[in-house]
């Protein structure tokens, strides 16, 4: 069976009860239902989000064009005067299965004093602290591995390498010690390495943004830990139930 069949199923492998409930969703959305939401629901949520006309045609255009928190974060607000989509939160997550080789202790590994030297000779000029510097950094500096890590060194194609960044490799010596030098080496703080805005836990095209990240705006994404999440959810909840007047306050 591949994989995609084990992730969704053919009609020859789901059950009689799912059969069941498939032919009666594709029954309710023939009629104008939605397939997994009772109609009495929807209407109620449109209702809920409904405006007023007249309140629409009281506001101001500044009031459109604000980039107030919207009250459902999948389904972002659009200016009315600009059509521009409004500032937003949206939940994302990310579920990451890793495949990490076999491989010797770090401290065992025979280049392993090339990432200690790295390290002494950025401090000694001035250099260990996070490159990306700015009010989103917290924690001690760190030495981050920019684009091989050392536990994926023999999963990797050193031609692929060369090729991409412009490096010559005689020797798979050579391409060893590449790894532990300055050239795949950078200097993160905590929070920008493995904590909130961490690279080991954002998804690489958010976290560029981070690494470019404007001093006094809002971060492209943050880590939220699952213990933490519920809570987050309960803020947006207590936050929808404001007035809008409230709401667009407390974003500022």
């Amino acid at each position: 069976m591949g994989w995609m069949s084990k992730l969704f199923g053919s009609d020859d492998e789901i059950g009689p009860e799912e059969k069941h409930r498939r032919a009666s969703e594709a029954k309710k959305g023939a009629e104008g239902e939605h397939p997994h939401r009772p109609a009495a629901r929807k209407t109620a949520t449109a209702a809920k989000k409904t405006v007023p006309a007249q309140s629409r045609a009281s506001r101001s255009h500044d009031d459109d064009d604000e980039p107030k928190r919207t009250g459902s974060p999948l389904h972002p607000t659009k200016s009315a005067a600009t059509g521009n989509t409004l500032a937003h939160d949206q939940m994302m997550t990310v579920h990451i299965l890793t495949h990490v080789p076999e491989h010797a202790p770090r401290e065992d590994d025979p280049h392993y004093h090339l990432f200690e030297q790295a390290k002494a000779r950025l401090k000694r000029q001035g250099m260990w602290k996070c490159i990306i510097n700015d009010d989103l950094c917290e924690g001690d500096p760190e030495l981050h591995h920019t684009h091989v890590e050392f536990s994926q060194i023999n999963q990797v194609d050193e031609k692929k390498i060369q090729q991409a960044l412009g490096l010559h490799f005689e020797t798979d010596e050579d391409f060893q010690k590449w790894a532990e030098s300055p050239g795949n080496l950078e200097v993160l703080c905590a929070n920008h390495h493995r904590a909130h805005y961490g690279i080991h836990v954002i998804p690489g095209p958010l976290w560029e943004a981070l690494r470019f990240h404007k001093t006094g705006t809002g971060p492209a994404a943050e880590f939220i830990p699952a213990d933490q999440v519920d809570d987050l959810k309960k803020d947006d909840d207590d936050d929808d139930k404001k007035p809008a007047s409230r709401a667009r306050a407390s974003s500022r």
